[in-house]
């Protein structure tokens, strides 16, 4: 598992689908009658972000599409069908769970500020070509189809990446790192013992996400130098994503420490 996290969720397909237009207005807080329920309350802001259960400032991204409602949360999606005032859960963690809030009805309006007006159109094509309908396909595929269907999602995603769209340059760094440690499938099943060669392009993506305004960045840089044998470079730029909030900085981080307990654990035990 150690310092390539990223790679084995990151690598998910699924069928492309036709743009439609999206927004992310919704401004309202849902509230679920559910005992002890994780992920209550909903705290839409309008202006792109779900704050969960009161956790985290940033809170989670999120786009709206004709009646359904997407967040991204960690490496899932949670989906909402709008129903009057309220939210039914339709996919997993929130499946049949139901959120009210004191809206009348929602509105769809669109998202006025141009900025998150493209946020929220590249988020909805960012579920299209990563989420939308990927487990089916993940239950029902060959080697050579798979492959074939991982290419078609990284020129899908380097298309996004390029249009500006920070979460697919990373989606595209995973692809190229894999391609210099062996391959998608020798990458997942020999992370542990992976060493590359130091790259340009990998350098200029994980840039490119950091000046697109994602410190994740700064994790791709982590997991670069780390592998190309420069642990120094590496922790400064885990450190540096880890004092500007970058997720993926911090997963690392606690993945790193996690790793370490158990590695003395089983030193201990092999001592007695």
């Amino acid at each position: 598992m150690k310092k390539i996290i990223f790679l084995a969720t990151i690598f998910i397909t699924s069928t492309l689908f036709a743009q439609e237009t999206s927004t992310n207005t919704l401004n309202s807080t849902f509230k679920t009658k559910a005992k002890d329920e994780l992920y209550n309350p909903l705290k839409f802001d309008g202006q792109g972000r779900v704050i969960i259960n009161d956790y985290g400032e940033a809170g989670y991204e999120f786009f709206e599409r004709n009646d359904s409602v997407v967040i991204f949360v960690e490496k899932t999606v949670f989906i909402f069908k709008k129903e009057k005032n309220q939210l039914k859960g339709i996919s997993d963690w929130v499946d049949k769970k139901v959120y009210k809030s004191d809206l009348k009805a929602f509105d769809n309006s669109p998202q006025s500020n141009p900025a998150l007006a493209k946020r929220a159109n590249f988020l909805a094509q960012h579920y299209d070509v990563n989420f939308k309908n990927n487990s089916t396909f993940l239950f029902d595929f060959d080697e050579a189809s798979l492959t074939a269907k991982l290419k078609e999602n990284e020129v899908a995603n380097e298309k996004l990446c390029t249009e500006g769209f920070d979460e697919s340059c990373k989606i595209v760094f995973a692809y190229k790192f894999s391609a210099e440690s062996g391959g998608i499938f020798e990458t997942l099943n020999n992370a542990d013992n992976i060493k590359i060669k130091p790259n340009k392009e990998l350098e200029k993506l994980a840039q490119r996400v950091i000046d697109l305004g994602n410190p994740d960045g700064y994790g791709l840089y982590y997991s670069y130098y780390f592998f190309t044998g420069d642990k120094q470079k590496a922790e400064e730029n885990l450190q540096k994503g880890l004092d500007l909030g970058s997720p993926y900085c911090n997963e690392i981080s606690l993945n790193t420490a996690l790793s370490e307990f158990e590695n003395n654990v089983n030193n201990e035990l092999d001592k007695k």
